[in-house]
């Protein structure tokens, strides 16, 4: 796993400290589905409301099996989150 994954998921973690944080499992969705995904928007693009991950609509699967199907934030269940990162030009590490 790449360094600067991990490191997102500790600062994540930091910021969440009552939840556990992380990328959602291949088994959840399938293999033709990655747990995070990399665009580079740029000026003119077109975008509009859209579900990332519905716990609701999940694939037949062994996380299926074990937590079915439910609405997202359904108390006891896992969470599917997004999250944006903005990077800018220059990294300062801090």
């Amino acid at each position: 796993l790449h360094g600067a994954v991990q490191e997102m998921e500790s600062i994540l973690s930091d910021l969440f400290p009552d939840f556990l944080v992380s990328r959602l499992p291949e088994v959840v969705l399938g293999c033709s589905v990655t747990p995070m995904t990399a665009n580079a928007p740029t000026a003119g693009d077109i975008f509009d409301y859209h579900i990332d991950a519905d716990p609701n609509i999940a694939p037949s699967s062994p996380w299926t099996d074990v937590y079915g199907r439910y609405p997202n934030r359904a108390v006891g269940k896992p969470r599917f989150m997004s999250c944006l990162v903005y990077l800018n030009d220059e990294w300062d590490g801090d």
